[in-house]
């Protein structure tokens, strides 16, 4: 079916001034609407409507069209209804069978979203005039009433002792993503709701709707934690380059691994020389790929502590950790075929939500199963840690960590009392 899409971008926000263009990862939020629906390739036309001749210039590079909303339709009282009447009544002579509005302040909203929304209001097209996506309302209505001028609770009776136990239907609200109508009920009746509204359903985690501050600085916090991989990538390419220089200095031993190796600050063991060659953040792929690379020489004994990294990585499986971990160990033995290696059991973790236990307990097992079968790692030692660092609940004690990950001072000074014992 033929479809436009209208994408409503009012300059004058009182609450979060110039919202629909505050900047994210280098474009503006309209940005993210446009490019979802241009992405998704069903619209015959994308029309952005605004009364500012800033946003469309700003936006002018976008293969789209632009309508100038008159003063009096973008009032702080104005209705959405008159600004997409507008334009539906601007383009009345344009062939379509549907619009679809897209607000600015959706911007989590995908191409993926706005297709699989417009297949199911065309599948439904004979007994449906409105789509609109929901997401669960995460409190039940019985839990909401007002409150009146005296402050008091008088409207709320329910038994909130017994509140877990009672059973309620599920129930939704609109999150603001996607609103699909037929032009002329929608002119008819003013607004997409009522019987005749189909509901596309959208998780929790795509449905911020971006009305103050507060919502744009989370939606800025979800960019971050996306762009994570990207941001910790080129951390780690910096502190390759800046370490470059001593990647083939001499020393007794050398350090192999993550931040837990990176951020100790140890001079040497046994009277024994250090050469901290650790990269915080780093996975053993990566140590791999990135640093062993630049390496020629290595001492005659290395300490290698990776794993937790890829273990922590939602695309890596135990399996895959383990696999890189033992690429990494057979490079460091054909770097030096007589060096002694002795590879730190992976630590468990204590409340992480981006680790699990049992993962490194398969991981740890797995890592000394393969020192054992494969021949070309024969005398690589496997220093156990665990068994001194966890409490009795089988997690790291919280006394040698400070978030539960990385070792704090008592951590690392278990840490050295253990390898002065492991390596002679």
């Amino acid at each position: 079916m033929k479809k436009i899409a209208i994408i409503t971008a009012r300059a004058g926000s009182k609450g979060l001034p110039n919202k629909n263009v505050l900047m994210v990862n280098g474009k503006p939020l309209m940005a993210y609407s446009i490019e979802a629906a241009i992405d998704s390739g069903v619209f015959d036309k994308i029309i952005v409507t605004t009364d500012s001749q800033e946003y469309i210039d700003l936006l002018s590079h976008y293969p789209i069209e632009f309508v100038k909303r008159a003063a009096h339709l973008a009032r702080d009282d104005s209705s959405s209804f008159v600004a997409l009447e507008d334009v539906l009544n601007r383009y009345q002579d344009t062939d379509f069978d549907y619009f679809v509005q897209l607000q600015p302040t959706s911007p989590l909203r995908t191409a993926q979203h706005i297709r699989e929304a417009c297949e199911k209001f065309e599948k439904n097209y004979q007994n449906f005039d409105f789509l609109i996506s929901v997401s669960d309302a995460h409190k039940p209505t019985t839990l909401t009433r007002v409150i009146e001028e005296d402050e008091s609770l008088k409207h709320f009776q329910l038994d909130y002792s017994n509140y877990a136990r009672q059973q309620y239907s599920p129930e939704y609200c609109p999150n603001g993503a996607i609103w699909v109508a037929k032009t002329a009920p929608y002119l008819k009746q003013k607004h997409f709701y009522g019987a005749r509204c189909l509901a596309y359903f959208m998780d929790k985690s795509v449905s911020i709707d971006i009305d103050d501050r507060f919502d744009f600085e989370f939606f800025y916090q979800l960019i971050l934690q996306q762009n994570k991989a990207n941001v910790l990538l080129e951390n780690i390419r910096k502190e390759i380059h800046s370490k470059q220089p001593y990647l083939n200095a001499e020393s007794d031993i050398a350090f192999i691994g993550h931040s837990q190796l990176a951020q100790w600050f140890m001079a040497e063991i046994n009277g024994k020389k250090i050469n901290n060659l650790a990269i915080s953040g780093i996975t053993a792929s990566q140590y791999s790929e990135l640093v062993l690379p630049l390496v020629q020489q290595l001492p005659h004994q290395m300490v290698v502590m990776l794993g937790i990294n890829d273990l922590r990585r939602e695309d890596t499986s135990v399996e895959q950790a383990v696999s890189a971990v033992e690429k990494l160990l057979e490079q460091l033995k054909q770097i030096n075929p007589q060096g002694e290696i002795y590879f730190l059991e992976c630590l468990k973790t204590v409340f992480r939500v981006d680790c699990n236990n049992q993962h490194v307990d398969a991981f740890n097992q797995q890592i000394q199963a393969k020192l054992a079968e494969n021949a070309s790692l024969q005398g690589v030692k496997f220093v156990p840690l665990n068994v001194q660092f966890e409490d009795r609940y089988g997690k790291l004690a919280p006394k040698y960590s400070n978030d539960g990950l990385h070792l704090n001072e008592a951590g690392y000074q278990l840490l050295g009392e253990i390898l002065a014992k492991a390596i002679k």
